[in-house]
């Protein structure tokens, strides 16, 4: 688990940056799931991520289907990536 986290993309993967220091922690590659918890909500957008090969933009999918955009440039209070 990482607090206070920004997403940066980078092509076909999703990198977690400290808010506060701008330091790389961890990246997260097509296919693989993640779980993430926003501020000031009962929120949490959990699934897997994939692209969009239209607009190549990265979201997440969880197991029935719905989708979320992640949005880029807003902190995340807490961020799981989850193995099988």
């Amino acid at each position: 688990m990482f607090n206070d986290v920004l997403f940066v993309v980078n092509n076909d993967e999703l990198h977690i940056h400290d808010y506060f220091t701008r330091e790389f922690i961890e990246r997260v590659k097509l296919g693989e799931k993640l779980q993430v918890e926003c501020y000031d909500e009962m929120v949490f957008l959990s699934g897997q991520l994939k692209k969009d090969p239209i607009t190549n933009k990265l979201y997440l999918c969880d197991r029935n289907g719905f989708i979320c955009d992640i949005e880029f440039g807003q902190v995340y209070e807490k961020v799981w990536i989850l193995k099988d």
